[in-house]
């Protein structure tokens, strides 16, 4: 039987998605000498705010400075479509929300033309549970205290991990308790994941004595897609008005994870040849659900397949030494014994 589940799908592809090249709600209030002119000009404001916005998503802070300028005519064809959500003209004004819809191909060209690795991923979405642990002991999901309402003050919409906070209505208190949240109770993550449809399930924690101060901030990320699971270290923190900074600091280290993994430079590319032991068959489900979310792996060929061991062959973009860090973040080991490379979960 496992030899058969072995056989399935024996070239593995990566999911398929939404491209990532589009940007929405994008804000415009502009001037122009007449009614025509300043929708122009608003139009024309939307797109060089919108390719801002998309390669502060998409390309590392170190590698932006590579970027050259371009001018209208070059970004109009670098745009599929805009959508006008509202328009709010008035004599010689234009003020409008608009969503811009970029060609793909066209984007990474000017990427890559100037060096520039790119995150070759959609946004990650991120379900966040804030939980706060005092005296009596954690508090309920509806609980409206300093934690959550930091979260709610959190302006994720043009990183790479957006937030969504848990409404902590009865329907949410019904699938899962307080209690299994701090606990990290992967059943029922799963059963208020069916509602939200999160790939990643932040549980932030905050544990102290809300009128005394001295609290310490931590918690566990899941990865519900495939079953990884990471701590979030302890981070002091004096008072509650300090909060703000602990939740910009953990969505940081969530954004920051996840670009290593979505990062691709395309200058160069590669092939190396692994095994990856099987002593159960978790193993191999484990890694191909994890190499098949990493964009620097361009294809992943099972040349063979036993009832302990499959050799696989990667084609990936960049370097190995590359690939080993991206698949460290990704929860794989890549590592060299008596000559071969072995891959196998972390």
């Amino acid at each position: 039987m496992l030899l058969a589940v072995l056989a399935a799908n024996v070239t593995l592809a990566q999911s398929p998605g939404g491209t990532g090249y589009d940007v929405t709600g994008v804000d415009v209030d502009v001037s122009g000498a007449d009614p025509v002119q300043a929708r122009a000009q608003g139009i024309r404001e939307a797109r060089r705010k919108a390719l801002g916005l998309l390669v502060d998503r998409l390309v590392p802070a170190e590698d932006r400075a590579r970027l050259p300028q371009i001018d209208d005519a070059q970004l109009e064809s670098m745009v599929r479509g805009i959508e006008f959500v509202r328009e709010r003209p008035a004599p010689g004004r234009y003020s409008a929300t608009l969503n811009v819809v970029f060609v793909p191909d066209a984007v990474k060209g000017y990427l890559s033309g100037a060096g520039a690795r790119v995150v070759e991923t959609v946004p990650r979405p991120a379900l966040v549970i804030p939980l706060w642990k005092g005296p009596a002991g954690v508090e309920p999901l509806n609980d409206r205290n300093a934690w959550r309402e930091a979260w709610q003050q959190l302006d994720s919409a043009g990183s790479a991990v957006p937030v969504t906070l848990v409404r902590g209505d009865p329907t949410d208190q019904g699938a899962l308790s307080a209690e299994q949240a701090y606990v990290g109770d992967v059943s029922a993550l799963a059963r208020l994941n069916q509602r939200y449809r999160a790939p990643t399930i932040i549980v932030a924690t905050v544990e102290g004595d809300k009128a005394s101060g001295g609290l310490t901030v931590g918690g566990l990320r899941y990865d519900t897609q495939t079953g990884a699971r990471s701590e979030i270290p302890p981070i002091p923190v004096a008072s509650a008005a300090d909060l703000p900074g602990a939740v910009k600091a953990i969505h940081s280290k969530a954004d920051q994870d996840w670009r290593s993994i979505g990062t691709v430079r395309r200058d160069s590319q590669d092939s190396l040849d692994v095994v990856v032991p099987i002593r159960a068959l978790s193993d191999w489900v484990q890694v191909r659900q994890r190499l098949g979310a990493i964009p620097a792996v361009k294809s992943v060929t099972v040349k063979t397949l036993e009832s302990d061991r499959a050799e696989l062959r990667l084609d990936f973009f960049g370097s190995p030494e590359e690939l080993q860090r991206t698949l460290a973040q990704a929860g794989l080991n890549l590592s060299q014994d008596m000559g071969r490379w072995q891959l196998q979960p972390r």
